[in-house]
């Protein structure tokens, strides 16, 4: 519609009727668009509710797979503190054993030497007492 209605004249003033005729165009061309405009308001409401719900579960679901992997952030941390733990223990027990197994094999080669030199003795022993025999009997 026109901004510049032209309204015809009569004995006091502008036709009444043309006014009011103009007045309700423009009322109805202003109460469609304000219709328009909410029907859009309402629209995008919409969608923004909908926007903010997907947002929410989204935000929802962030904090609980976060969680998640804090958890087995924590699981992991914890198990390894436990397997380097068990480890440990078991390289200490390793260690004492293989140093026992040590203990033993040098009393043993202590004994083995032992042994040796007493048979050196004997056989010294012996050699001596078969050599004064020899010479008496050579004598």
């Amino acid at each position: 519609m026109e901004n510049e209605k032209k309204f015809g004249t009569e004995m006091f003033g502008y036709d009444k009727k043309e006014v009011e005729e103009y007045v309700k165009a423009l009322k109805a061309e202003y109460e469609s668009k304000i219709q328009a405009e909410r029907s859009d308001a309402n629209r995008i409401a919409n969608e923004l509710s909908l926007v903010k719900r997907k947002l929410e579960k989204y935000e929802t679901d962030y904090i609980a797979k976060q969680e998640k992997v804090a958890s087995a952030l924590i699981t992991a941390e914890d198990q390894a503190k436990k397997i380097i733990e068990d480890s440990r223990s078991e390289a200490i027990q390793e260690k004492d054993r293989i140093e026992h197994l040590i203990e033993m094999e040098k009393e043993k080669l202590l004994d083995m030497k032992r042994e040796v030199i007493d048979l050196k003795e004997k056989t010294v022993g012996l050699l001596d007492r078969y050599s004064q025999e020899i010479s008496e009997l050579i004598d």
